[in-house]
């Protein structure tokens, strides 16, 4: 992810792993924030589409 800041791409792709996702951590302090930002680098690197794929049983995503 670090290295897409600055280009795009017509779609994007981001796995979470089976391990506690940080991505999606519920708290907003140190060091969420900073994976925070670095999703919503990935994400906005999509012209037309993002897939999120995530492991089976975990919690809903929520905005």
């Amino acid at each position: 992810m670090h290295k897409s800041k600055g280009k795009e791409f017509d779609g994007v792709v981001i796995v979470e792993g089976h391990h506690r996702s940080v991505f999606f951590a519920e708290r907003e302090e140190a060091p969420h924030l900073a994976t925070r930002r670095l999703l919503r680098v990935a994400i906005t690197r999509a012209r037309h589409k993002v897939v999120i794929v995530r492991p089976t049983g975990a919690a809903p995503l929520t905005g």
